[in-house]
């Protein structure tokens, strides 16, 4: 596989996971770029990983939940590291949106479920590589995902 139509294939599903893992666009867009960076150089000075979307989506994981945790220990500084304002269109239109309702739901799932829904249904991992990237056992991911989707369903059906 070339590395070039890999990061152009991968971009928008790591994006994706990573505003899943964050909630905010710019974080996300961070973590993910940081993630690909990584692929090109492990690419250029070791070959390609086994793996690469695997390799990829842990990259992104870790980098997403740094920079969480970097913007929870700023908030009580003040420092605006967050998304912007509400007073744009498309961000209203968005909180307004069944998006908003149904990240709110991710939100109340617990982090480890919610990491392995997310590797499946939005970064399109298949169930090996997403074990990979989370380090864990097959049998555990698919019970974790398992849980996560009758835990999400169940929060929406409860907030109609």
């Amino acid at each position: 596989m070339e590395l070039e139509s890999l990061v152009h294939d991968l971009s928008p599903r790591v994006i994706a996971y990573c505003r899943g893992l964050t909630r905010d666009a710019t974080l996300a867009e961070d973590a993910a770029q940081d993630a690909l960076v990584a692929l090109v150089r492990r690419w250029h000075r070791r070959g390609a990983p086994r793996s690469p979307e695997a390799f990829v989506f842990a990259v992104a994981r870790r980098r997403a939940l740094r920079a969480v945790v970097r913007r929870r220990l700023l908030e009580p500084f003040g420092v605006d590291n967050g998304p912007a304002t509400a007073s744009e269109p498309h961000l209203r239109a968005e909180q307004s949106s069944e998006v908003e309702r149904v990240l709110g739901a991710l939100r109340c799932l617990p982090r480890r479920d919610r990491s392995a829904l997310l590797m499946i249904a939005v970064a399109e991992l298949d169930y090996r590589d997403a074990a990979s990237a989370l380090g864990v056992s097959l049998p555990a991911l698919k019970m974790r995902v398992h849980r996560a989707r009758r835990r999400l369903a169940a929060a929406l059906d409860g907030g109609e």
